[in-house]
């Protein structure tokens, strides 16, 4: 612990110890892909530390409508660059990156159909004490509650996470593909970590058909009044909208990862700082970048609040904290 802190990274990402083969095969099944993939992850290698800065600048301060126009142009590229970086940073990398930032613990979440469950449980096992896992479902999963249900009957998992993108859910299926998911976690008490954002896919094969309209998941959160739900990225180009649908359901918690420090701030101001949480989305964005625009959003009292005490509330972190202390 830094500082006398207990610091919680609420949202993380790392493969399984198999290959990433699976993630969005019908894009990397193409010519260009596999053709393209050898030169690009090579270059990209070389140059990540002026490349990534570039990216992280654009994503923090350009989100209107030709600016994702522009990212959607290269989609491809973009699921090239994100596969890279799951090669790349696996979990030891993740631990270094917590111990040079002063983070105590994680939130590993699987990316199903993709990344799964039980490749995350694999490749996390040694390391319980410091992360912990929300599991996932897509919508061709044969028996969702039952495969969840699994993992929550077995205490491996902290919480439950929606990517409506990922998961392949449309929009006008959302509600109802997941609200057995949502009150199977409510009857639980666990929180669901909802993505929010619109990721320029529309050149992805494998992503194009997920639904990235904040207005589908409010028939979702105004289902559970009981349940706990926590918005990623706090909408990103549409925390407007994620902060006005906050004011209106206090059951909603945001995370601020992708958002550069004036965003927090507005949402901090908005919600007040015990409905914020602190997260990263690593490896895709720097756990160091993150909280820099955490600490310039802050006030050091709202800071304890934001990166400790809120996520300490929504996850039993108190036997990793007696083991860490």
């Amino acid at each position: 612990m830094r500082e006398g802190l207990y610091l919680i990274d609420f949202h993380a990402h790392l493969k399984g110890p198999g290959t990433l083969h699976n993630f969005c095969p019908e894009d990397q099944h193409t010519s260009f892909f596999r053709s393209t993939t050898p030169f690009f992850e090579g270059l990209a290698n070389f140059s990540e530390p002026l490349h990534d800065a570039f990216t992280r600048y654009l994503a923090l301060n350009f989100r209107d409508g030709l600016s994702r126009l522009l990212y959607a142009s290269v989609g491809q590229f973009g699921l090239m660059e994100a596969i890279r970086l799951f090669k790349n940073y696996d979990v030891d990398q993740l631990l270094r990156s917590m111990d040079r930032h002063g983070l105590d613990h994680a939130v590993v979440c699987s990316l199903e159909p993709f990344i799964t469950t039980h490749e995350i449980l694999e490749a996390i096992a040694p390391h319980r004490r410091r992360l912990s896992i929300f599991a996932s479902v897509g919508r061709n999963e044969a028996d969702p509650t039952g495969y969840l249900a699994q993992h929550i009957e077995s205490g491996e998992i902290s919480g439950l996470k929606i990517h409506p993108v990922v998961g392949g859910y449309a929009c006008g299926e959302l509600y109802h593909r997941t609200k057995d998911i949502v009150d199977l976690a409510t009857q639980h008490g666990l929180p669901v970590l909802i993505h929010t954002g619109h990721i320029p896919v529309e050149a992805i094969r494998g992503l194009a058909a997920g639904c990235t309209e904040v207005n589908a998941i409010e028939p979702l959160i105004a289902a559970f009044p009981q349940a706990r739900f926590v918005l990623a990225h706090i909408g990103w180009e549409s925390w407007r909208r994620i902060l006005h649908l906050a004011e209106k359901y206090p059951n909603i918690m945001v995370e601020t990862s992708w958002q550069p420090a004036r965003i927090i701030r507005r949402a901090v101001d908005k919600l007040g700082a015990q409905r914020v949480l602190f997260g990263s989305d690593f490896p895709l964005f720097k756990q160091s970048t993150a909280l820099s625009e955490l600490r310039q959003a802050l006030s050091p009292r709202e800071f304890v609040s934001v990166a400790s005490t809120n996520a300490r509330r929504l996850l039993d972190v108190r036997l990793f904290e007696r083991t860490a202390s």
